[in-house]
């Protein structure tokens, strides 16, 4: 009889253990919204163009780098469709011609999910 219920007993956690995952992949759980996310603009306040890229924490949480980006002497680009998380730092890596590369970090402040955080850079 002992033997009757253990078995049961088993049958019953292994058809719960497989409920669980099949209600786990049916029913997804909601993205978490404490994270919100931000595209970046570079202005470039120098007479010398300046090419960038982006080093953080993207939209998916994960650690990743954007293309290149071109800006004009004295305008601004939209670093469109790369999305880093707020309320945290990225890394600005950029040239100017005749110079070597430099970085800096840039902080993206917390805000509304989907704005544009601009930057200007001497």
């Amino acid at each position: 009889m002992r033997t009757a219920l253990n078995t049961k007993r088993k049958i019953a956690a292994g058809l719960l253990t497989v409920a669980a995952a099949l209600g786990g992949v049916a029913f997804p759980a909601t993205a978490s919204a404490a994270s919100a996310n931000a595209q970046l603009r570079i202005c470039n306040d120098n007479a010398a163009a300046l090419k960038f890229y982006l080093v953080g924490y993207n939209d998916h949480g994960d650690w990743g780098g954007s293309r290149f980006w071109d800006v004009p002497a004295h305008g601004c680009t939209t670093a469109a469709d790369y999305w880093w998380q707020t309320n945290r730092s990225v890394e600005f890596h950029y040239v100017r011609t005749g110079t070597g590369w430099n970085w800096k970090q840039l902080y993206v402040p917390k805000a509304k999910n989907g704005s544009t955080q601009e930057y200007s850079v001497r």
